[in-house]
């Protein structure tokens, strides 16, 4: 073990003294038959968020520091665990164990050793989002934890440009949120108006669970699947193409925002990606509606019964399209 240290150390130390030798225009020059100087340098001094460095942000991380970003704060508790090694990029039989934003940043510092990375390898909490804006010049909350991400979604935006980005199986949705954009929850088909506590308790529920019958029909996960992941006895399916593709959008539309190269794709609208697909498309009327119906307390309590009724819940799929 002493000997495997001893030469992985000057291996280290080598590259170390190599990188020195080279710029950021050596790593970057490509770039620039796309980019001016001017946007480049946007990119380079943009602050970049990253709330979340699994399967998502992991991958975000590394396009921006492909692209020249150079400041990051990335915020994530999790460990690599085995089920992890189908989509997460930083992921490896030697970084199981290992947290996640931890990894992260040292792929990024392989990449772009000039780079300023902070890591809180811990939860976000509630009371951690309204601090959460200052953090970058964008913010990228992609966390596991689905109603987080939603709370933190829909706080920042008010005051920074947010950017979603969330895979089902294998669909992709992208899109940025603004202070202009319609509430997340109208957007999202979350019930309108639920705090944190309310939506955590909404979205573990199998009758709310059995309505999204788009995971199974543009998603395309498994009706077996589907229905043991209603019960919370299987996880989210997902797997590395879409996982990848809906990353990189997300990476391209903060680049939008911090170089003014292209129109970021802003809510309504979002990008649409299937294996045969892929378009923008726009969040409809039915979504606003379903949202404001299902915050209802007399709706609520005949949810078990109607999320019962498949005819019922393809219609609704076919509403909120």
């Amino acid at each position: 073990m002493g000997i495997l240290f001893i030469l992985c150390t000057a291996e280290m130390q080598e590259v170390n003294a190599m990188s020195v030798c080279w710029t950021y225009n050596d790593f970057f020059a490509r770039n620039l038959g796309i980019f001016s100087s001017e946007e480049q340098d946007k990119i380079r001094n943009s602050r970049m968020a990253i709330i979340g460095c699994g399967g998502i942000g992991g991958v975000i991380a590394l396009v921006l520091a492909r692209s020249g970003v150079e400041h990051f704060t990335l915020v994530e508790r999790d460990r690599y665990e085995p089920s992890n090694m189908n989509r997460q990029i930083a992921c490896f039989c030697d970084t199981i164990g290992r947290n996640k934003a931890e990894c992260v940043r040292d792929e990024i510092l392989r990449i772009n050793p000039q780079a300023q990375v902070t890591v809180h390898a811990r939860a976000l909490t509630a009371e951690d989002i309204p601090n959460v804006a200052g953090m970058g010049d964008v913010i990228l909350p992609v966390m596991d934890e689905w109603p987080l991400s939603l709370t933190c979604l829909e706080e920042v935006r008010k005051v920074k440009p947010a950017v979603m980005a969330y895979p089902v199986g294998a669909l992709c949705r992208v899109s940025v949120f603004t202070a202009a954009s319609p509430t997340v929850a109208e957007c999202l088909v979350m019930p309108y108006g639920f705090g944190l506590e309310k939506l955590e308790d909404y979205t573990h529920r199998p009758d709310a669970r059995r309505l999204l019958m788009y995971y199974e029909t543009a998603g395309s996960w498994r009706e077996d699947w589907f229905e043991e992941w209603t019960e919370g006895k299987k996880p989210h399916a997902q797997f590395a193409p879409i996982v990848w593709i809906t990353s990189c959008l997300a990476a391209m539309e903060a680049l939008k925002l911090v170089s003014g190269k292209w129109k970021p794709v802003v809510a309504p609208y979002y990008w649409s990606i299937t294996p045969d697909s892929a378009s923008v498309r726009k969040f409809g009327l039915g979504r606003k509606l379903a949202a404001r119906l299902s915050r209802h307390e007399w709706l609520l309590k005949r949810l078990p019964s109607l999320s019962r009724n498949r005819t019922l819940v393809r219609w609704f799929t076919r509403l909120i399209d």
